[in-house]
């Protein structure tokens, strides 16, 4: 069927309905209408990320009641409709309207839904997941993603995002739907009264506070340096606004500034282009602040607040924007040097394969293991669920470059909230001691090694834009390139074949892990990984270069981006 055959069919049966004429005017528009009509929008593991309109290939109520449904066949066969479904959403647009769809489709097939009345981050849904023993859970987010987006995002009973299992039934049982404009859904009032939904409260949210700042390490010390720490904050319109601040305020933090223009949720995300923290343009308006305040820390949390990003104050009183790697390392390096007295040798740390090699050496001086595991933070929370079903391993901490940082196991998702927490918590001990951040960071290359980091991202839209990712990824594996630019390439690490290729040698051995699309050389003096985004049209490759000196892992760094942006650029033409 083709896409403008797909059109019709949604026109006719949405004819004498309120969504008529968002059909209608995109009828004129090609391009528009087949990129709308032209595929079924996908679930994968992270669910369903895309556009809000009208369309298969769009987030709008019948995609989502569509995907509802097939959750609700999955349950039925293979879950606890009894222990139900926690039910959250963040600020964006039409999040609330999609959760309460959720929500009724949910219920008229008899499943329990709890379901929060108010936008609350993803590390909240995760952890309730959890604290309720539900068997699943649903938050509705595009996460960073520019204010046209939406998504939804599927949770297991073990508070990580959905199973692979799962999500592949899942993907079949929305195959089976033919009639998506006529998903039986009920009232939310009519739901209530019998008993299916249930709204949650704030005492909820206060376990949930409890437990984050019970993680806190040294809470005398924040108290102590509490007037000392100035911190300017910026929730970019999302979810994170009230847990970060209260759980900051508990510990102590007196002199906490939040961006008035990015305080309160807005789904345009006026300010911003997009609201990432992972992006510069993110921290205007808080450096300004920072600047007029005289703070000497910036936090930014994205939508969903599973995400933070960090700004610290270099010796030329500069805010220098750290990137994921470099906060990731610093929480790491902070919680195992004032937790390895109580080590007894059975710790872990978990890191994905894009993230620093700086992990690598960190987790050796302190002598716990080093778990790494594909992109995607249910691969961290996985190996926090293999320890407790083994009883084998102690998880410490986990993190990917992405900006996504974990250290309570009460959560099975990136934790903004806690990563805000120990951030402030680290600044407070480090500044007790006569140090900065920055200071501390300094002297983490110069005691680790000098590791250089970069994300490339290109993005292609459209259904040709879709091939040209899966075609780059596709040529470089049927034809390895001995060199990348001047760098030697010395293994080839396949993870779709399950296989490292030695290239000096020949010789390959097996890769225990999943498959996964994902493309891993080893170069001589650095590494280029490259993989298709699963919840983007983007094809994202990963830079690292390091060296004893920061000017050798500078140069080394920017002759790696130059022979890899050319690569990239041959790939996608």
């Amino acid at each position: 069927m083709t896409y403008r055959e797909t059109y019709e069919i949604w026109k006719n049966a949405l004819k004498d309905t309120e969504y008529a004429s968002d059909l209608d005017r995109i009828a004129d528009d090609e391009d528009l209408l087949q990129d709308s009509f032209y595929k079924e929008m996908e679930f994968g593991t992270a669910g369903m990320r895309g556009i809000i309109g009208m369309g298969t290939n769009r987030m709008n109520v019948f995609t989502v009641k569509r995907a509802t449904q097939a959750l609700a066949n999955n349950i039925l066969a293979h879950g606890d409709p009894v222990a139900g479904v926690a039910v959250a959403y963040d600020t964006r647009k039409n999040s609330d309207l999609f959760a309460r769809e959720t929500a009724g489709v949910l219920c008229a097939n008899g499943i329990n839904v709890f379901m929060y009345d108010t936008p609350h981050s993803v590390p909240q849904l995760s952890f309730t997941i959890l604290e309720l023993k539900t068997t699943s859970g649903v938050v509705i987010t595009a996460s960073h993603n520019p204010p046209e987006y939406n998504g939804y995002k599927v949770y297991g009973k073990d508070g990580g995002q959905c199973p692979v299992a799962d999500s592949d039934r899942i993907t079949e049982y929305i195959s089976q739907i033919d009639d998506m404009f006529h998903i039986e859904s009920m009232p939310l009032d009519e739901a209530e009264r019998n008993g299916l939904l249930t709204y949650i409260g704030h005492e909820l949210d206060e376990i949930y506070f409890s437990k984050v700042e019970a993680l806190c390490i040294h809470p005398e010390i924040m108290k102590q340096q509490a007037d000392k720490l100035n911190i300017v904050y910026t929730p970019l319109h999302g979810t994170g606004n009230v847990p970060v601040r209260r759980v900051l305020k508990d510990l102590g933090i007196r002199r906490l500034h939040v961006v008035p223009e990015q305080e309160h949720p807005d789904p345009a995300f006026p300010t911003v282009k997009a609201p990432n923290p992972e992006e510069r343009q993110s921290f205007d308006l808080a450096v300004e602040l920072a600047n007029r305040e005289n703070a000497n820390l910036i936090l930014a949390t994205d939508p969903d607040s599973d995400r933070l990003g960090v700004a610290v104050r270099n010796p030329a009183h500069e805010f220098v924007i750290l990137t994921g790697n470099q906060i990731g390392c610093l929480l790491m390096d902070y919680v195992l040097s004032q937790k390895q007295s109580t080590f007894v040798g059975d710790e872990f740390v978990v890191k994905s394969i894009v993230t620093s090699d700086m992990v690598d050496v960190i987790a050796g001086h302190y002598g716990v293991e080093l778990r790494s595991v594909f992109t995607g933070f249910k691969f961290i929370a996985e190996q926090i669920k293999l320890s407790e079903q083994t009883g084998k391993g102690k998880f410490i901490f986990g993190f990917e470059e992405s900006y996504g940082y974990l250290q309570g196991a009460f959560v099975r998702d990136k934790d903004a909230v806690q990563a805000a927490m120990m951030i402030a918590e680290a600044a407070c001990w480090y500044h007790s001691m006569g140090r900065t951040l920055y200071d501390v960071l300094v002297g983490l290359y110069e005691k680790y090694g000098w590791f250089e980091d970069l994300v490339l991202s290109k993005t292609l839209y459209g259904k040709e834009g879709i091939e040209k990712i899966q075609n780059a990824v596709r040529t470089l594996r049927e034809s390895y390139p001995g060199h990348i630019g001047a760098f030697k390439v010395l293994a080839v690490r396949d993870y779709l074949k399950q296989e490292r290729l030695d290239m000096l040698t020949g010789k390959t051995e097996p890769i225990d892990m999943e498959r996964s699309n994902v493309l891993y050389f080893e170069l001589e003096g650095g590494r280029f990984i490259i993989r298709p985004s699963g919840t983007e049209p983007k094809l994202k490759s990963y830079l690292s270069a390091s060296a004893a000196e920061k000017t050798e892992a500078d140069s080394k760094l920017a002759q790696l981006k130059t022979a890899a942006s050319a690569l990239i650029d041959q790939l996608t033409k």
